[in-house]
């Protein structure tokens, strides 16, 4: 191979070219050439590549292809000899670069840097792979301490309740499905407290196998199986789209470790580029979900705060947990948090394509991503999100970057031994079958976000495909192939629940949150990446109340559901319509015309149902509160010498205090009269 050694462009393809040759290609400048090969045919070698072999003499595009031809790559010669068009175009586009070279390598050294060498990945999966594990490990325990508050035997919802729902309702329905199928959990083997803590425990020592490199492909199928198993019996708990997001990292980074008993220093290759690319394209979604539906998606009165640059007003005081320096955040002039939103936009909507794009296209999407999540770590509470995202922006670094940052030693590795080669080609059909699932369920998902949610009766009445709904039933089933988009409409009040016991000394006792705030000197706290499941629900739930107040209806039907529910003691086995009727209700609807009552009677079963959907999870809290369950006992301090005799519900309204001259108040507090309500213990 003869090239011009005068053109820094042409060097770097000579260099690349070489590495990936047999050591029987010779690589030469034309500069050279005469001296070693003084009979070597005179040829215009300063305009285009010339390619030697013993028998032919090629130039420009075909003298590319010839060498690929020579290194075992045959489909790119013989696609140039059997197709006019691809010669052409091939030959066209040679002759624009020869002759702009100049320009091609400043682009070069903006897109590769100094060189065009291959891009290896050993050294950023073998971090990747121990952060995962690390992050693994960190949900599992954060979980796991508040298992059986959540899901124990005694806890707010029991998985054993909830399997036995599951199956009750598939043997009454007569369904044709497996009850594995749905709900695919671990804790169908064993129904108990112990087993539960064992398949935390199997999680939890796997993810800590992956972070020391002990059988990683193993180790990580066991902590996707543990984590699908808890998610699947934690709902709503376990509904958080980081959830999600580590299924699913789960489920395809299978594919981007080693298939080795042990991943150390020594044995580490690159990673198969499929798996790579998932990873990828899995962080493409997030970021590009998670920006386009801060556009297509509306307040119930059409409003769009990030449209109009005004999120940041709100979110540092409204998230679900701010921290002590969500309070300095949200303090920063208004300038500050629009230049913060146009970051925000940019990291979003911009930089993940800067991922399709060679290496130092790639490394600034990398730090751009990883710098986005530290920032969001400072100013908020989202529990192992941020640390999983930049676990994902980790496989962006190529080799070559990260030796400069002294990670040098990683950097060989033993080839895969002969038995090997086997579980290589499964390894890479898998991979495959994920990607075009993946690619599929991709479109669908971006597609519905550019839609948002004001839907013409055309996009009402769209008919969903065959295949598009086996794909979105396999997302819900194994949530592992899912969709998001963070924040996609901006809460503008903080909402938060006052309840309080009245015991049978009369005395009004507050239940304390740990993390949420409560009173006005309380500082908010910072657990980073602790995520307390029943404080974060609860905001959603303050949310979902606040906006019951503009409708007496839904507001008293809520009240009584929470009442009839604490009250009575209610499950939802023993769940019926007249449990929910006043003795003077039912007087008159006796009173009322048919059409009437049965108009009343479907409208509070349709709220019911509603509540039962969204809130019965809070109902069974309050009910534990009030029978002083030994899972709420110690997590809420309740006396237990004392009979509960009534508790109160009511809603307060907080902001951040900014008044100086009430600095040691960290909250501005407004009760919200109409809110609240008292509910009888019997």
């Amino acid at each position: 191979m003869v090239w011009d050694g005068d053109c820094e462009f042409c060097r770097k393809f000579a260099e690349r070219f070489e590495s990936s040759a047999d050591s029987d290609v010779e690589f030469i400048p034309y500069q050279s050439l005469h001296k070693k090969y003084p009979k070597s045919p005179k040829l215009d070698y300063e305009k285009s590549v010339v390619f030697f072999t013993s028998t032919s003499v090629t130039i420009g595009a075909e003298a590319i292809f010839s060498f690929f031809n020579v290194i075992g790559k045959k489909w790119p010669k013989k696609l140039y000899e059997n197709f006019s068009l691809v010669s052409k175009v091939s030959e066209f586009f040679y002759s624009c670069i020869a002759k702009n070279r100049r320009l091609f390598g400043f682009f070069s050294r903006i897109l590769f840097g100094d060189n065009f060498m291959p891009d290896s990945y050993k050294i950023s999966s073998w971090i990747f792979c121990r952060m995962l594990g690390l992050v693994g490990a960190a949900a599992f325990l954060s979980f796991w301490v508040q298992a059986d508050l959540i899901i124990g035997s005694n806890g707010i919802v029991p998985f054993s309740e909830n399997l036995t729902q599951i199956e009750s309702f598939i043997i009454k329905s007569d369904l044709d499905t497996s009850k594995w199928l749905a709900k695919p959990t671990l804790l169908w083997l064993y129904n108990s407290d112990l087993w539960l803590n064992i398949v935390l425990l199997i999680g939890f020592i796997s993810s800590l196998s992956l972070a020391i490199g002990l059988v990683p492909h193993v180790s990580i199928l066991l902590s996707w199986a543990s984590y699908l198993s808890i998610a699947s019996v934690s709902e709503p708990f376990l509904n958080f789209q980081w959830d999600a997001l580590l299924l699913e990292v789960y489920l395809i980074s299978i594919f981007f470790v080693p298939w080795r008993v042990f991943d150390n220093k020594d044995n580490i290759e690159s990673p198969p580029t499929i798996g790579r690319w998932l990873l990828w394209l899995l962080i493409i979604k997030l970021m590009l979900q998670s920006g386009i539906v801060k556009f297509t998606f509306f307040d119930v009165d059409g409003s769009n705060t990030w449209r109009d640059l005004t999120a940041l007003e709100y979110h540092f005081w409204t998230q679900p947990i701010p921290s002590w320096l969500s309070y300095y955040f949200d303090a920063l002039p208004t300038v500050i948090d629009k230049i913060a939103l146009f970051f925000t936009y940019i990291c979003e909507l911009i930089i993940p394509f800067f991922i399709l794009l060679p290496r130092k296209m790639r490394r600034i999407a990398a730090i751009s991503l990883i710098l986005f999540q530290f920032l969001i770590i400072l100013s908020g509470n989202y529990g192992f999100f941020n640390l999983l995202t930049i676990t994902l922006c980790i496989s962006l670094f190529d080799d070559q970057y990260l030796r400069k940052l002294n990670f040098s030693s990683v950097v060989n590795g033993k080839p895969f031994p002969k038995n090997y080669i086997v579980y290589k080609k499964i390894k890479r059909g898998l991979s495959f079958l994920v990607l075009i699932l993946f690619v599929f369920s991709f479109v669908v998902f971006i597609g519905k976000d550019l839609k948002g949610n004001r839907l013409s009766s055309s996009d009402l009445n769209e008919k969903v495909s065959v295949l598009e709904q086996k794909i979105l039933g396999f997302s819900q089933t194994t949530r592992s192939i899912n969709s998001y988009g963070l924040f996609r409409v901006m809460t503008k009040t903080r909402p938060e629940f006052k309840i309080e016991l009245q015991y049978e000394d009369s005395l009004w006792v507050p239940i304390d949150f740990d993390y949420k705030p409560n009173y006005i000197k309380k500082k908010p706290a910072f657990f980073f990446p602790h995520m307390p499941r029943v404080d974060w629900q609860i905001w959603f739930e303050a949310l979902y109340y606040e906006k019951l107040l503009s409708d007496p209806f839904l507001l008293s039907s809520y009240q009584n559901f929470l009442s009839t529910m604490v009250s009575k003691g209610l499950k939802l086995s023993n769940i019926s319509i007249d449990e929910f009727l006043s003795v003077k209700a039912k007087k008159i609807l006796k009173t009322l015309p048919p059409a009437e009552r049965n108009s009343y009677l479907n409208r509070l079963s349709s709220s019911l149902n509603s509540y039962l959907g969204h809130s019965y999870w809070f109902a069974m809290f309050l009910s534990d509160l009030t029978d002083k369950k030994s899972s709420v006992f110690h997590n809420y301090r309740i006396k237990d010498n004392l009979d509960i005799i009534k508790m109160k519900i009511s809603l307060s309204l907080f902001t951040f205090n900014h008044n100086s001259k009430n600095s040691s108040n960290w909250w501005v507090i407004k009760n919200i009269e109409k809110s609240a309500f008292t509910i009888e213990i019997q």
